[in-house]
């Protein structure tokens, strides 16, 4: 059993919305202290974010396309607090919703960094975990 996080996009991430998430991704790489590459993609027609810890770590891989399920399993690797960072803010959009194996305990680095980079303003926590009926992993439904 490894430590995943999952997400769903309802519909396609529209372009400024998505390099709002590409930027906050670069903002949360810059505040860890974690060593990841990041790469992104920001060619209206193939936008893609994708951050990774060191070699053997998975890849977390997002585009702003809708799809009903993905995954990275960070298996808690140091690069996890940048990947739930950027999936927490990705998660204050209607259009993006994400959920995990992990409780809110095990996400509060990534929640530090997004309250570090909100500076004073609301920073949600979006998962829609464990704590919200999600035990078991993804219950389906539109």
């Amino acid at each position: 059993m490894g430590y995943s996080h999952y997400w769903k996009i309802h519909k396609e991430i529209p372009l400024q919305s998505f390099k709002k998430i590409q930027s906050a991704a670069i903002a949360f790489a810059e505040l860890s202290d974690t060593h990841l590459a990041i790469s992104l993609n920001t060619h209206p027609l193939h936008l893609s974010l994708s951050l990774n810890g060191v070699v053997g770590h998975e890849t977390f891989y997002l585009t702003p396309q809708a799809v009903e399920f993905d995954f990275c399993k960070t298996a808690m690797k140091p690069y996890d607090e940048v990947v739930v960072a950027t999936l927490n803010y990705a998660g204050t959009f209607d259009f993006f919703e994400w959920w995990s194996d992990g409780y809110k305990e095990d996400h509060q680095k990534g929640i530090n960094l997004t309250k570090r980079f909100c500076q004073g303003h609301e920073a949600n926590y979006t998962c829609v975990g464990r704590e919200n009926g999600f035990e078991q992993g993804y219950r389906g439904g539109a």
